[in-house]
């Protein structure tokens, strides 16, 4: 690579993890070109360059990350199969969740402002839901491919229902609410994903079963 592309590159890399960050603090809405410009140390006229506007800028942000974690929930999933010819709910659940707790524990800051940013996406805009659909829309089906796998009588809309509250469930885990630290009286701390990760298979793949009447097995 010439020091040219190198340098458009670092460039681009440096507007989206900008872009990444307000968006994540901010909210996508209360987010303009110059504030993103002004992190990025750039011009505002290369944010029109390399992206167009700034719905360009938020579908890359999107983009570049549900690609990583398409690829190894795709990956954890079929390691899954392959190892385990009796698939279950909890085994289905827990290969899910696997990449997405590793990447949050490994990746620093940018993942953590990455999920902190997909919190927020329920309730935005038409052209936000349809950025949010291209990127995720491949994970759900591929989960829902193995869970009917797991469930082979359960009704179509069980599954559906199912996969919408595990996401909005694992959305809602990733925001740090230190209510549970009071609540606990310091037992429980906000954040720790450690303790939540095994905890949550085992809650979803409960609630997953039941919500589909208990139409195949909840363990390995």
């Amino acid at each position: 690579m010439s020091r040219r592309a190198e340098k458009s590159l670092e460039t681009r890399t440096r507007i989206l993890d900008s872009a990444e960050e307000l968006f994540a603090t901010r909210g996508v809405d209360a987010v303009t070109l110059r504030d993103i410009a002004h992190l990025a140390d750039v011009d505002t006229a290369l944010l029109h360059y390399y992206f167009d506007s700034k719905h360009g800028i938020f579908e890359a942000v999107l983009e570049r990350r549900a690609a990583i974690l398409q690829y190894e929930i795709d990956q954890s999933l079929s390691r899954y199969e392959r190892h385990n010819p009796s698939v279950t709910v909890e085994g289905a659940v827990e290969a899910y969740l696997r990449p997405i707790f590793r990447l949050v524990r490994t990746g620093g800051i940018e993942w953590r402002n990455y999920c902190s940013l997909v919190v927020q996406l329920g309730g935005h805009s038409e052209w936000v839901s349809d950025a949010v659909a291209s990127c995720f829309d491949p994970v759900a089906e591929r989960l829902h491919r193995v869970l009917r796998t797991a469930l082979p009588a359960a009704a179509e809309a069980d599954l559906h229902w199912s996969y919408h509250m595990l996401v909005r469930v694992l959305t809602l885990a990733f925001s740090i609410d230190t209510g549970i630290e009071r609540l606990s009286a310091g037992a429980c701390r906000a954040g720790d994903v450690e303790a939540l990760e095994p905890r949550m298979v085992r809650f979803a793949a409960a609630g997953i079963s039941a919500a589909c009447g208990n139409a195949g097995p909840a363990n390995d």
